[in-house]
């Protein structure tokens, strides 16, 4: 989440230009719902100066209630404050909101580190304990009387203007099999780690035989950090990454992935809004499949059988060359990859748009770059002269 100062600026940005951002996520605690409200605005103003567009922006608004306001009065009380910081984008005529509201975890958890249950009830203003009793006097049931109130408020939405819908994070097995059951109204939204793809099967089948729609966070962290400790894996969302890409728009691993996602109906929690999927064109069968092994491999820890990269050989013709891998004339981060001695020669795999730099050995003033420019699967040799500057590309 975002916060402070930064919040309404950042929110505006992504309207801007080519970000087609219309969704946004924060919750009660964060304390930006009023910065964010007022982004939105400024926003919605920009995209109608831009397009001309008639009738509202439409946007949409996730926010949740904290553990420390479980209970039904609590919950309500959070949700009141919510809407008040978010009423200017809900009673601005350029802006149609879409709130939705849900509890951000089931209960406080005694042992993680960064949750302080005690600490924080007891800084809560008097309001907040007034409303209702402590939730740590009923861990297993105060969720669920924070359900009834979300419930009731969706039920009554004549009272509780831009409510949209209701759901649930950060809940597991016990907790989704008893709300899904038990429940008048079932989530209609539900946000999970991205983990929980792999790792939580019985949570997944939950939202789809309900047909509850699931957001997925920390795919940043849990997949795309993690990428590179699983090399065949990474290279294959780099495969797809090329075979997507246009003259006018390069791709990353990211891009696939958050495609591959909401592509299977899975909305992405991002932090960048350089990564919008907007444009980028539909995944095929194959493509889908290759993607969702290399995902399934980098998050269970291990990587794919099969490797895919372009095969180049560069051969030192002339003299000893030293090659470095390049990325660029802005970037001064070069790293070097081997020492290759005159007439022999050595294989990298690499993927398309790679560069690379030959300096001599003796005189690092004199140097060849080279830029790979074959598809994935392809063999090829360079021969790099030097002396001359004659080099040659075979296939």
């Amino acid at each position: 989440h975002v916060k402070g100062s930064d919040v309404e600026a950042f929110v505006t940005e992504a309207f801007e230009d080519d970000n087609s951002f219309r969704l946004f996520d924060t919750s009660h605690v964060s304390h930006n719902e009023r910065e964010l409200a007022k982004g939105i605005v400024a926003g919605a103003k920009l995209v109608k100066a831009k397009s001309q567009q008639d009738g509202p922006v439409e946007v949409h608004v996730v926010t949740k209630v904290w553990y420390t306001h479980l209970g039904y009065e609590r919950t309500r009380l959070s949700v009141r404050e919510s809407l008040r910081d978010l009423e200017e984008a809900l009673q601005d005529p350029d802006v149609d909101l879409k709130v939705h509201l849900m509890l951000h975890w089931p209960r406080c958890y005694a042992g993680v580190d960064w949750m302080d249950c005690e600490g924080e009830e007891y800084y809560l203003p008097d309001a907040v304990k007034e409303a209702g009793p402590p939730p740590a006097l009923d861990k297993q049931n105060a969720w669920k009387e924070s359900w009834k109130a979300l419930e009731d408020i969706y039920s009554s939405k004549d009272s509780y203007p831009g409510v949209a819908s209701i759901g649930v994070a950060n809940f597991k097995n016990g907790d989704m099999k008893s709300i899904m059951a038990d429940s008048r109204i079932r989530p209609h939204l539900v946000q999970l780690n991205v983990w929980s793809l792999l790792h939580d099967p019985t949570t997944v089948n939950l939202c789809n035989r309900y047909h509850t729609h699931m957001q997925v966070f920390d795919v940043m962290n849990g997949i795309i950090s993690r990428a590179r400790q699983a090399p065949h894996a990474n290279g294959h969302l780099h495969k797809v990454a090329h075979e997507l890409a246009s003259d006018e728009r390069r791709l990353s691993a990211a891009h696939v992935v958050f495609k591959w996602l909401t592509q299977y109906e899975i909305s992405a929690l991002q932090r960048d809004i350089d990564l919008s999927v907007a444009g980028i064109p539909d995944l095929t069968e194959n493509q889908l499949m290759e993607v969702g092994h290399a995902v399934e491999a980098i998050l269970s820890g291990s990587d794919m059988e099969d490797d895919v990269h372009v095969q180049v050989t560069f051969h030192a013709t002339d003299q000893d060359m030293v090659l470095f891998f390049y990325p660029g004339p802005t970037d001064e981060d070069e790293l070097m990859i081997t020492y290759i001695k005159k007439g022999s020669y050595y294989q990298e795999p690499t993927h398309p748009k790679h560069q690379f730099r030959l300096y001599s050995a003796v005189d690092p003033e004199v140097y060849y770059d080279h830029v790979v420019d074959g598809n994935y699967g392809d063999f090829q040799h360079v021969h790099v002269n030097l002396q001359d500057n004659t080099n040659v590309q075979e296939e």
